[in-house]
Parts: C-alpha cells; sequence; structure tokens
C-alpha cells in the first residue's frame, strides 16, 4: 500500500515548535538570585560533591534528610539508564526501519512477540519493587523512627500567617496520655518576613516536633532538612530530626493557605547541647529579651469554629 509522502511544511513547522521548547530548557538552566530566606545561593547539584556526600541535591543537615537524599543518585541513575535505552530503541527502529525512497509498500508486518511483552513487562516490575522496598526501608527505619529521648520537644502551631512555636520538657512525658509539661517559658511567635520566628534546638541530639494547625492546612518545610510535613486543623503530626551541623536554616509554609502566604517564614537554629541548655536557662530566668517576632502584636490565630461562622 503506498504511503504518501509527508509534506515539506510539516517539517518547517516541526523545526519551528522547538524553538520555544529549547528557549524554555536555557531559561530553566540560566543562573537567577533567589532572595527567599529559604533560598539555597548553590546551582542544583547532579553529580558533585556536597559535605554529605556525591550526588546529593543539596546540603542536607539532618541524619533523617541526608537518609533519604541518599537514595537521590541511585535512583536517579536507574532513571538515565531506562531513559537511554528506551530512547536509544527508539532511534534504532527509527532509523533502521524508515520508509525508503526506492519504495513505497509497508515493510513486513509482526504482531506480538509473547517473549518480548514478558520481559518488557517483567523488568519494569522488578526496578519497582526494589525501589519501593528500598524507599519504604529508609522511610520506616530512619525517616520515621522515633527515638526514646529527646535533646527538645516543640510543640509547633501554624496559623495565617505565622507560628507558634511552645517548648514542652521532655523529661516530664506522661506515658499513658502521652503528654508533656511544658518548659516554663512564654511561647515563641511571629510571622512574616521581618517577624518570623526562630526555632532554637540542639545540635547532634533528636528534636521532637509535634505539629498542628489553628485554621487551614499549613506544611512546615525546611529545604536544608529535606523534609516538608502537613499542618492539619484538629491533627497532630510528630516527627523527628537530628541535625548534624551547626547554623542557622529557613523554613516556610509550603501549603497555599492565603494572601501572606508567600511571606509565612520561621528559622531554625541549631546550636551545640551547651549553648542549647545556657539559652533555655536565660529564657527560664528571663534574662533573655524576646525576639522581635515575640515583641510584634501579632493576630491570634483562627479557630476552625471561628472560620466555619466567617464563612458562613
Amino acid at each position: 500500500m503506498p504511503i504518501p509522502a509527508s509534506s515539506g511544511w510539516r517539517g518547517r513547522l516541526a523545526k519551528f515548535a522547538l524553538i520555544p521548547v529549547v528557549g524554555t530548557l536555557l531559561a530553566a538552566c540560566t543562573e537567577q538570585e533567589n532572595t527567599n530566606p529559604t533560598g539555597d545561593g548553590n546551582a542544583p547539584n547532579l553529580f558533585g560533591e556536597t559535605s554529605n556526600g556525591i550526588g546529593f541535591p543539596h546540603e542536607v543537615v539532618t541524619t533523617e534528610g541526608i537518609a533519604a537524599a541518599g537514595l537521590y543518585l541511585p535512583i536517579f541513575l536507574i532513571a538515565v539508564v531506562i531513559f537511554v535505552l528506551i530512547e536509544g530503541l527508539l532511534l534504532f527502529l527509527i532509523l533502521r526501519y524508515r520508509r525508503r525512497s526506492t519504495g513505497d509498500d509497508l515493510p513486513q508486518q509482526t504482531h506480538g512477540n509473547n517473549l518480548l511483552e514478558v520481559i518488557w513487562t517483567a523488568i519494569p516490575m522488578v526496578v519497582v519493587f526494589v525501589l519501593f522496598i528500598v524507599s519504604t526501608n529508609v522511610l520506616v527505619s530512619q525517616v520515621e523512627a522515633k527515638s526514646d529521648e529527646h535533646g527538645a520537644v516543640v510543640d509547633v502551631q501554624a496559623f495565617r500567617f505565622g507560628w507558634i512555636f511552645d517548648y514542652q520538657d521532655p523529661a516530664s512525658l506522661d506515658p499513658e496520655s502521652g503528654q508533656y509539661e511544658q518548659l516554663g517559658f512564654p511561647p515563641i511567635s511571629g510571622g512574616g518576613r521581618e517577624g518570623a520566628p526562630e526555632m532554637v534546638v540542639p545540635v547532634g541530639e533528636p528534636v521532637l516536633i509535634r505539629l498542628t494547625a489553628a485554621d487551614v492546612i499549613h506544611a512546615w518545610y525546611v529545604p536544608a532538612f529535606f523534609f516538608k510535613r502537613d499542618a492539619i486543623p484538629g491533627r497532630t503530626n510528630e516527627f523527628e530530626f537530628t541535625v548534624e551541623t551547626p547554623g542557622v536554616y529557613g523554613g516556610q509554609c509550603a501549603e497555599f493557605c492565603g494572601l501572606a502566604h508567600g511571606d509565612m517564614y520561621f528559622s531554625v537554629n541549631a546550636v551545640e547541647p551547651a549553648e542549647y541548655e545556657a539559652w533555655v536557662a536565660q529564657r527560664l530566668s528571663g534574662e533573655t529579651a524576646p525576639a522581635a517576632a515575640d515583641t510584634n502584636e501579632m493576630a491570634e490565630p483562627e479557630t476552625t469554629e471561628e472560620m466555619s461562622e466567617e464563612d458562613a
């Protein structure tokens, strides 16, 4: 059966269609200044070496984040191998069995091959199963693991558009109720770029966060921790992190929650355990002046009931 020849204008149109695609890729690769408090000035990393190892997407400073980010390079390499294999076969078939100028007849048609179908079904299943087992093991045994003792316990409440950090006494856990007693100094609160509150935690010790929200769904996200968790009204999400490197790390709400969502920042200041104990002692004695975020007049977080009345 003769095959109609492709018209020349279609080929030219296909070439012109590549122009915006190439332009988009070039724009994506262009370095742009990131002025956000959580921004990372370094370019995205593929095979370069960070302080954590080779192939990390960026600097990761928590034990749990390093375990999760360690999956990045092997999964990326598997994806590259699959891409090269599939695209290579496609290009080979396109070039090998392309239409010849000497004839217009279709080549002999082959309908199905049981062995090939079993192979290209079994291989992806095995790859996905292995990745599932490895990822689940990292998630359960490291990222979601819980410690018996904590260097700090912080109840975090997100509200539009700020945060409240209420420190609890790690030694006051009631095994029956699962509740802690407040450490003894007022909660730290604030919001916005200028009034973003700062959470102080010890380095090298597990920190337990009990996260909730007062109004709508928010998300607690610190890029350097390689971790994000939703804050949901009426529900408390618990998670741990252990910071390995001292420093101040920016965080933000990563769930659109309203008009000022883009300014809902906070920071985590990881200090040595002795410095953390001194900070706690100063807060308990009242010697430390409240941070700027504490002195700002912040609106009280709306409760779910108040929001329901307003929406009604």
